[in-house]
């Protein structure tokens, strides 16, 4: 051990190296005599961390490395010496002599510590995006700032798969900020080097997207005259269960998922939104009431399939009835489904592509998805529905509010259907000041 002469020599020697403030001294632990390490603040104050260091002469110099190391990292990220032990000692750093950044460690403990209350889908993607930026380090030359990371990771991830203005490249942008801002600013594991560009800074990276191609991204509703005949056909092939479905999604307008909350009662239902975020996870489910937005040549088509899936007479596919059952039974403390419900969608996307009739409407609207069913509602909603139903009232059946609405449920249209709309509003023009000669 370190004591008498030697250890009034050492410290002199540690103050040379680290400066004033800093002592040392043992401190028996477990049966061992371990390094405590002590920094005296300009105020008076004292702090003290043990080290994991045999305190006997044979380790002089790993110690006053040890103290350069903790001394460095109180400078450059103005922390506490406990938080500068916690992060040269607790694997945040490659133990290389250099202070290498251990970017695994940080990843692993962002991920279940600051966001392990995600849902299953949305912490695989933050998964995946973490390891791409370990990616970033794997080629040389290794990025040494965040601006460089940034570029790196936008030059080795950011091609044709991932289009310019899309949602991919902004939910990478959007978690490497946030990734970086934990590590540098709450945390102060990393320098202030490491601190993300800003959101303006992304731009550049993410792009804009086309006027031409955000029209072809908008989600298509299926038609009245489609929807028409895909219900004609699963009736007479008996797919009755996944009819029953349709007719909710599109009649009614609700989302796949919700048909795990929905409750029918004298004819009337009602459905629970489960439609969850970082922003509504921990937030009341809203609780809505829904009715039949009725085909022309199903008038009452709506209320029939909701007799009878109170009945009992109709059922959920049991492919879909198993997901509900799974998920219903898997709830955290905050009663928030840790997985979602999506796999609903999911698996009424994949019963419905093994479908004859669909698959010939997908070859001539191969726009056409699960989610259009939904997107029928709304476009006959406030198209076809004379007098068209107010958007206050189609928001309120679909569960969203106006800015959603217009965002994501109104703009699309085709030339055909432009054609026929103002072809339509001249007869009624013709009409109304026919007769209002007449008079």
């Amino acid at each position: 051990m370190l004591s008498g002469p030697v250890l009034k020599q050492f410290r002199t020697y540690l103050k040379s190296q680290v400066g004033n403030g800093w002592s040392v001294e043992g401190r028996k632990s477990k049966g061992r005599l371990l390094t405590r390490v002590s920094f005296r603040y300009l105020s008076g104050e004292r702090s003290v961390v043990l080290l994991d260091i045999d305190f006997n002469a044979e380790n002089q110099d790993d110690i006053v490395r040890t103290v350069k190391k903790l001394s460095n990292l109180m400078r450059e990220r103005n922390i506490e010496l406990s938080q500068a032990k916690e992060l040269l000692c607790g694997g945040k750093f490659d133990d290389n002599g250099k202070a290498g950044i251990n970017w695994k460690a940080l990843q692993d403990e962002f991920i279940n510590l600051e966001r392990g209350d995600r849902r299953k889908t949305t912490l695989n993607g933050l998964k995946l995006r973490m390891e791409r930026i370990l990616e970033c380090f794997e080629t040389k030359p290794k990025p040494r700032n965040s601006e460089q990371l940034f570029r790196k990771y936008a030059e080795l991830h950011f091609g044709e798969s991932m289009p310019k203005g899309g949602m991919g490249r902004k939910r990478d942008m959007g978690d490497m900020r946030a990734f970086l801002n934990w590590a540098v600013l709450e945390k102060k594991y990393l320098a202030m080097e490491w601190l993300p560009i800003t959101s303006r800074q992304c731009r550049k990276y993410i792009g804009a997207v086309s006027k031409n191609a955000a029209k072809t991204k908008v989600r298509q509703p299926v038609s009245t005259r489609d929807l028409e005949m895909l219900l004609e056909a699963l009736e007479r092939d008996g797919e009755h269960e996944i009819r029953g479905l349709v007719i909710l999604y599109s009649v009614f307008g609700i989302r796949p998922s919700e048909i795990a909350k929905l409750d029918i009662k004298d004819g009337f239902a009602q459905v629970t939104t489960l439609k969850q975020n970082e922003k509504t996870m921990y937030e009341e489910p809203e609780v809505r009431t829904i009715a039949p937005l009725n085909l022309p040549n199903l008038p009452k088509e709506g209320e029939r399939i909701l007799s009878l899936y109170e009945s009992g007479k109709l059922k959920f596919p049991s492919r879909i009835e198993k997901v509900i059952t799974k998920h219903n039974d898997k709830k955290n403390p905050f009663n928030f489904d840790i997985d979602g419900y999506k796999p609903i969608g999911e698996k009424f996307g994949k019963l419905l592509s093994e479908f004859w009739f669909w698959k010939e409407l997908k070859k001539k609207n191969p726009n056409y998805v699960s989610y259009s069913f939904r997107h029928s509602f709304a476009w006959r909603g406030s198209m076809e529905t004379s007098p068209a139903l107010p958007l206050r009232t189609i928001c309120a059946y679909l569960g969203h509010d106006e800015s959603t609405h217009l965002k994501h449920y109104g703009h699309w249209t085709s030339d055909a259907e432009n054609k026929k709309r103002i072809e339509e509003a001249n007869k009624n023009i013709v009409q109304n000041c026919t007769l209002a000669h007449a008079s």
